[in-house]
């Protein structure tokens, strides 16, 4: 497969998302998105990836991968700027991926990409230009501005797929009326990891040899702690977030004897993370690995080589749980829960609503000790949904054959029972 050295009406697609190159979710859902939509049209596209770090795309993405850079030196704050409008108008296609429909700082384009798209895409649209929701996660959109724009920047949409139900609902909630509505799979689920040889180099250069002693347990944590829970309450202060946490993992620690190596997938998290580990009493960590050394494909490597993962972060568990390891979840947004729902494991995602010291252990070992049905359990729905993480390449690329849309996604949604609102409103 070459690049762009067959027929096809799609030849660039930009890639419309969270492209920080500081998350290891965000970069195997790119890398993901990018491999499946090649494998699908059957040749290596161009995809220009608006980006704050244009260097990350370029060491760590194959052929055809082209950053666009959106610093204030590029004319740009954030996706706002001429670098995107450019692409989009470029493009043969642009694909909004990740969870970035929310309306949290709805006005801030520094945060929020939601009026950002909505101003850009629809204009877009007019040029004749087209685009799409790849598997992506909706809300929380609370304020009247944040579902008028999310609801009309679906009506522009070729086609939307998202990545669970709760997502469907979200749309359909705010009256979404786009047909080609399909509930799919976490792109990441597909996204490519290392060999076990190099997870284990890693491992052990962390301190934490998966093969010497009692077995791994993955800890991630996420330095947002609950403010984005949406509990009812006043958010922990971190004090009183890392008091609990290490309390409750030393606890942990004494009853299943699991060793502890703590993994990080988004920079931010690093600082919190090791401030956790200098707070255990009982408990020795048997290392750390982070994104800030490692990439995406080494980190999802790594989670595999664990016997269980307790995470914070939506796609660590993503990342954890596609290689098959048991996971359960602390959740810091209602997407945790959605993905946790999504495969079958709701009871395993712990709310902040009961999170205390007795709570969070209890959780956490329930898990370790059932950790064998998990992977069982894990092993048995992950083959449907990385066939559904697929689907979305797979519109692309009859748009790119001049498939009529609508048959092609007729036949994606016949046999899925959560294909669209109406069949499974």
């Amino acid at each position: 497969m070459s690049f762009n050295d067959s027929a096809g009406s799609i030849r660039t697609v930009t890639l419309l998302g969270s492209s920080s190159g500081r998350n290891a979710g965000d970069a195997a859902l790119m890398a993901a998105i990018q491999a499946s939509v090649n494998a699908t049209c059957g040749r290596t596209l161009r995809f220009e990836i608006p980006t704050i770090c244009p260097s990350y795309v370029r060491n760590n993405y194959p052929e055809g991968a082209v950053p666009v850079g959106m610093l204030p030196w590029n004319l740009s704050v954030k996706m706002l700027g001429l670098p995107t409008w450019r692409s989009v108008c470029r493009a043969d296609i642009s694909l909004i991926f990740d969870a970035i429909l929310f309306d949290r700082a709805l006005y801030n384009p520094l945060f929020n990409f939601l009026s950002t798209l909505r101003l850009l895409l629809p204009a877009a649209k007019r040029r004749g230009k087209r685009m799409a929701c790849y598997n992506v996660g909706t809300g929380p959109v609370t304020t009247p501005a944040g579902r008028r724009m999310l609801r009309e920047l679906m009506e522009v949409m070729d086609f939307i797929t998202v990545r669970d139900a709760d997502s469907r609902d979200v749309l359909l909630d705010i009256g979404v009326k786009n047909p080609r509505l399909l509930v799919t799979a976490d792109a990441a689920i597909n996204a490519p990891a290392c060999d076990d040889a190099r997870a284990d180099a890693i491992l052990r250069a962390a301190g934490a040899d998966p093969d010497a002693g009692a077995p791994l347990m993955a800890v991630n944590i996420n330095h947002y702690l609950d403010s984005w829970a949406g509990t009812g309450r006043e958010p922990l202060t971190r004090e009183r977030f890392l008091g609990i946490y290490a309390e409750a993992l030393d606890r942990v620690g004494g009853t299943t004897g699991a060793r502890m190596v703590f993994v990080c997938t988004q920079h931010a998290d690093v600082p919190i993370t090791r401030e956790l580990m200098g707070r255990l009493k009982k408990v020795r960590p048997a290392g750390i690995v982070t994104n800030v050394e490692h990439n995406h494909v080494e980190i999802k490597g790594v989670l595999r080589r664990v016997g269980l993962l307790f995470g914070m972060r939506l796609h660590a568990m993503i990342l954890g749980s596609s290689e098959e390891t048991p996971v359960c979840g602390l959740a810091y947004q209602p997407k945790v829960h959605h993905y946790y729902s999504r495969i079958g494991l709701r009871e395993r995602s712990l709310g902040f609503e009961d999170f205390s010291v007795d709570a969070v252990a209890a959780h956490v070992t329930r898990a370790w000790n059932d950790r064998a049905a998990l992977r069982t359990h894990l092993a048995a729905v992950m083959p449907d949904l990385r066939r559904d993480a697929h689907t979305p390449a797979a519109l692309v690329a009859a748009l790119d054959r001049g498939e009529d849309l609508d048959a092609a996604f007729a036949r994606l949604a016949a046999g899925n029972p959560l294909a669209n609102g109406v069949a499974a409103g």
